[in-house]
């Protein structure tokens, strides 16, 4: 894990460098530049560092933020059913179907857990954007965030639209689990963390011998 830190800070510096070294041309001609010429060539600076900086900050994430699978993969089927089997168990997380790809989160519909986010004062809810690539054997794990209001649980709950954080990092190779441990833990050993859903996730998905990339988007 160190490793990937270093890499992404190291290429993130490169990548600062690199971004300031195209400034220098630009600061050596602006003193030949009128001022409404010297504004618009830094504004359009700017615009290129914020629309090239985003993807290519996701373009880092997915490469060294990734992680090998142990043994034969499964089927894609064989997997979606692992993962949907979530819904089986009477923990706090459930598997939702959308599209392409599953999304892991909360059962903050529930009355039980509801009540128990209200309790707890949760303001957030995390959601893991599982895109499942069956051509590489990769699941590609994006983070994702919801802003809650347990006003009246659960009748009157108020959840706020997508917003995408940085990706959580702190997931501990060895220390993965599987998502079976959802059938074993009590409501009260749950602290409603990101990793206590990627961590089990992330585990099975390697246990099944697919890789996992994690992704911006």
């Amino acid at each position: 894990m160190l490793k990937r830190y270093f890499l992404t800070f190291f290429w993130l510096l490169l990548l600062l460098i690199v971004y300031l070294a195209s400034l220098l041309p630009l600061l050596a001609i602006r003193g030949q530049l009128d001022e409404p010429t010297a504004i618009a060539a830094f504004c359009f600076w700017g615009a290129l560092v914020v629309l090239s900086f985003i993807p290519l900050l996701g373009r880092l994430i997915n490469k060294v933020w990734l992680f090998r699978g142990t043994g034969e993969p499964v089927s894609l089927e064989q997997l979606q059913e692992r993962l949907l089997g979530i819904n089986d168990t009477p923990g706090p997380v459930r598997v939702i179907s959308k599209r392409q790809k599953l999304i892991v989160t909360w059962r903050y519909r529930e009355e039980l857990w509801c009540e128990l986010f209200s309790r707890l004062g949760i303001s957030r809810i995390y959601e893991l954007h599982c895109r499942l690539d069956p051509v590489t054997r990769t699941v590609f794990l994006a983070d994702r965030i919801r802003a809650a209001d347990f006003l009246i649980c659960p009748e009157r709950v108020k959840i706020g639209f997508l917003r995408i954080p940085l990706p959580f990092f702190r997931v501990r190779p060895r220390q993965l689990g599987g998502v079976a441990q959802y059938a074993t833990r009590e409501p009260h050993e749950y602290d409603f963390h990101p990793r206590e859903i990627k961590s089990p996730v992330m585990g099975t998905i390697l246990a099944s011998g697919w890789n996992v990339r994690f992704s911006l988007f």
